[in-house]
């Protein structure tokens, strides 16, 4: 015991003198940088985390990877056709609730997600996020605003020059459709489509198609989904008519088809203690271009019940208007996007934030997520 003793003391006076001696650590001077995002991916989602702005979201790691500012719930996002740029019309005040308004249209890089430029705007139509209140010309040179002072009207944005082009009154009519090129259909009160072209000396030309729903009875989802690539629209009406569109000049309606009668149950109707499977929510079906297939959020209700989540999605054959298949929510959804690519992804979002990321050929769920303050606006990026 006391040779172990005298041996750690030896190495105690050892070690200490080479300690003391020993020269102070160098510091290494830290070194700012900011780190950058691969080019956006056929599974990355954009999902509504109002009032903090929009969250990009990995479907396939499962993890965020960025997020871009959004003035409370009064903006609205759309991404460059060539997914290069992310823009965001947004509204706010000098002091907060009041002052000086501003109307900025912010461009934002996709690999820093850096503000470049700010175009400022005529005061713009503020109703909350709204795919619909503001898009971007196929082609990425133009964005197109929706209006309301107090008529209506859609500013035109010229993405290149940076500037406003013009403006164009649409009056009995809302929000914009972009064509596959050269301009946007709106919706109007009587039940027609609006036809503005876009020349290429920059005038506009407008025209009108004749009514094709009952605006009062039976009107239309405004979040009816336009695939600007084709020029294809589906119109959803409340109780479930789909009305096919190839959006240009002189936009053509196609025959209506209904969504109960696809999937063999009788076709819903405008009374209002006649229950059925109706389509509902906030942004209420997706496109998918490849396989020519529509998504629609389905609920049982009556009529007028177009706001109520959807706890199915049902999956249509757009040509020969049959249900392909019905996919059982674990949590009913208010929003829903499906992604553009081979292995496509199909993605639900419920009024609290919940993120349900699904293989949308199977229906089988893939992973969930949770956003605080969550919205049921979701944007999948269109290849």
């Amino acid at each position: 015991m006391k040779r172990h003793s005298a041996a750690l003391a030896l190495l105690v006076v050892c070690v200490v003198p080479f300690v003391a001696n020993a020269a102070p650590p160098i510091l290494q001077a830290e070194k700012s940088d900011t780190a950058t995002l691969a080019p956006i991916a056929a599974h990355w989602v954009f999902v509504q985390t109002a009032p903090s702005g929009m969250t990009i979201y990995d479907g396939d790691k499962g993890k965020i990877v960025g997020s871009v500012p959004v003035n409370d719930f009064l903006g609205n996002v759309a991404l460059a056709p060539d997914l290069k740029r992310i823009y965001v019309a947004q509204t706010m005040w000098s002091e907060g609730t009041h002052g000086t308004r501003l109307d900025p249209l912010d461009v934002y890089d996709e690999h820093t997600l850096n503000l470049e430029r700010e175009i400022m705007l005529p005061p713009r139509a503020l109703t909350v996020f709204k795919s619909e209140n503001f898009t971007v010309s196929a082609d990425g040179r133009f964005a197109y605003v929706f209006n309301m002072r107090p008529a209506t009207s859609v500013t035109v944005v010229d993405l290149a020059a940076g500037k406003v082009q013009q403006s164009v009154d649409i009056p009995g009519c809302g929000l914009t459709y972009p064509w596959r090129q050269g301009g946007f259909s709106s919706l109007c009160g009587d039940g027609s489509l609006l036809d503005v072209a876009i020349g290429k000396d920059g005038k506009a030309a407008i025209s009108h198609v004749k009514p094709f729903f009952d605006a009062n009875e039976d009107p239309v989802f405004e979040s009816s989904p336009d695939d600007v690539k084709s020029g294809q629209a589906f119109f959803i009406s409340y109780t479930g008519k789909v009305y096919p569109a190839q959006l240009g000049p002189g936009s053509k309606v196609g025959a209506a088809w209904s969504l109960q009668e696809a999937a063999g149950q009788p076709a819903a109707t405008t009374g209002v203690q006649a229950l059925a499977w109706r389509p509902g929510g906030v942004q209420v079906a997706a496109y998918y271009r490849p396989g020519r297939r529509l998504f629609v959020l389905m609920h049982t209700g009556t009529h007028w019940t177009q706001k109520v989540p959807g706890t199915e999605v049902w999956v249509f054959d757009t040509v020969k208007h049959t249900l392909l298949k019905r996919i059982p929510l674990e949590k009913p959804a208010k929003g829903i996007a499906v992604s553009q690519d081979a292995a496509p992804q199909l993605y639900t979002v419920s009024g609290s934030g919940d993120l349900a990321i699904l293989d949308a050929r199977s229906g089988k769920p893939l992973k969930t997520a949770k956003f605080d303050g969550g919205g049921p606006l979701v944007i999948a990026p269109s290849f």
